[in-house]
């Protein structure tokens, strides 16, 4: 945590670094966002009711969960820094190639074909997300990491955004009917940023960045942990990261600000088109409304908490999310749909850079593993609330009864609180850095 406000300083290959993970964490929102646009039109193909629907998404999420904590242990043992490049890459491959299936009709015919690409293409993308954020951390000393995550983390909203455009414009130009040009056309780029990260993270780079570092009176990333270890040291470090107190506290509270965003906004596109009347193509986009504020609030957020604290800012963005949830229940015209969702986006996502922030800090040595954890429990907490929401939805005469909608948007504003009350016992690794980072000074003076 630092004591004065200054700008971030960085290696230029930490910048570059933080473009490419960037790109590559918006084309991860992008392919997981996009089934949520298309959702009206996939229900009526296949004639789901809100039980088979949510039960597809508790499937294709818990899939993500289970991989993401291997995939972060795995890229430990792999390597820390620029050798992450390794399992990110292929992860970045498989994702954006069975979401092309997805696109192709004679591959995609069946509702078990449309399960099983999501699934290996979300469980891919867990993978992708762990090793990402943290190379992403990696590239960047701990003062100025929670700036770093929260810009890197505006690629999501990002993606949301302009994969929700892009899908609101497929299907007006194309029809509804033909809803898998979405996945056919948008992924491809994915490719492309997988070479350029390969080629990107290596030895070099990462050495500019350790030089800066210790030239500038920063934390060296190298400094917390060698590049590569035994497999028996790492080991150890990773039960110690997962056994962390703090670790433990925060990803719990991950798992319920999860649960809270999949009750209060996975369901709004089918609230808006079978509740309020809407065409395909704005239940489409209305979805990505809190993107448009989403980047803000991951930047200024992520920042503040290099100050502020983590802990701290976690507890302002718990409240955030309830407040912002309870308000949904209040819609009744499309126009306080767009208030509420935009004053939501301020706090939107921003929860989980600096929730990734404190992984790093908590667990520098073994930041994949602690990192998959929190991805893990995060989408753990998607499993249940999906269900739920649809049991509640179909209980409350179906896809067409706005009550079923409201009472499940109160149980997410519960969570949020809960994450809240969670996170206040934790303690800020970022004071231990500082204080650290004082002794060291002192001794070299």
């Amino acid at each position: 945590m630092k004591t004065k406000f200054r700008l971030p300083r960085a290696a230029k290959a930490s910048w570059g670094m933080l473009v490419l993970t960037w790109l590559l964490w918006m084309m991860n929102a992008n392919d997981r966002e996009i089934m949520y646009r298309v959702q009206p039109e996939i229900v009526k193909e296949w004639h789901l009711s809100p039980a088979a629907w949510s039960a597809m998404i508790s499937g294709v999420f818990l899939a993500y969960a289970l991989i993401a904590l291997p995939a972060g242990i795995l890229s430990d043992r792999i390597g820390r820094g620029w050798r992450r490049k390794i399992g990110q890459v292929w992860y970045m491959v498989v994702f954006t190639t069975v979401s092309i299936f997805i696109g192709i009709r004679s591959t995609s015919m069946h509702w078990w074909q449309f399960i099983l690409w999501r699934v290996l293409g979300l469980g891919a993308a867990g993978g992708a997300e762990a090793t990402n954020v943290a190379q992403c951390a990696e590239y960047w000393s701990p003062e100025d990491r929670g700036f770093a995550l929260g810009l890197h983390h505006t690629g999501y909203p990002v993606g949301a955004l302009l994969g929700g455009a892009a899908s609101a414009w497929i299907l007006a130009a194309f029809g509804g009917e033909n809803w898998r040009y979405i996945f056919l056309i948008t992924p491809l780029i994915g490719y492309l940023l997988a070479v350029a990260l390969w080629m990107f993270a290596n030895e070099r780079t990462y050495g500019e960045v350790n030089e800066f570092a210790r030239a500038n009176g920063l934390t060296a990333p190298e400094d917390e942990a060698p590049v590569k270890m035994a497999v028996s040291e790492q080991w150890a470090l990773t039960k110690q990261a997962l056994s962390n107190r703090n670790v433990l506290l925060t990803v719990f509270g991950a798992a319920l600000i999860n649960f809270a965003q999949t009750m209060g906004l996975w369901f709004l596109s089918p609230y808006l088109a079978f509740v309020m009347g809407k065409s395909p193509a704005y239940a489409a986009i209305i979805g990505v409304v809190p993107y448009i504020t989403g980047w803000l609030g991951q930047l200024v957020w992520g920042y503040v908490s290099d100050y502020l604290g983590r802990k701290k800012t976690l507890v302002i963005l718990a409240i955030w999310y309830a407040v912002s949830i309870l308000l949904l229940t209040q819609i009744h015209t499309v126009g306080m749909m767009w208030v509420v969702l935009l004053f939501w986006g301020l706090g939107l996502n921003a929860v989980f850079p600096v929730q990734y922030a404190m992984m790093a800090d908590h667990a520098p040595k073994a930041a994949g593993s602690a990192m998959g954890f929190l991805l893990m429990l995060v989408f753990l907490g998607s499993v249940p609330a999906a269900p739920l929401e649809g049991w509640l939805i179909q209980a409350a005469g179906g896809w067409s009864t706005s009550s079923g909608y409201i009472v499940g948007f109160v149980v997410a504003a519960a969570a949020a609180v809960a994450a809240m009350l969670l996170q206040l016992f934790t303690k800020d690794a970022s004071k231990v850095i500082k204080r650290e980072r004082t002794a060291a000074n002192d001794v070299s003076a």
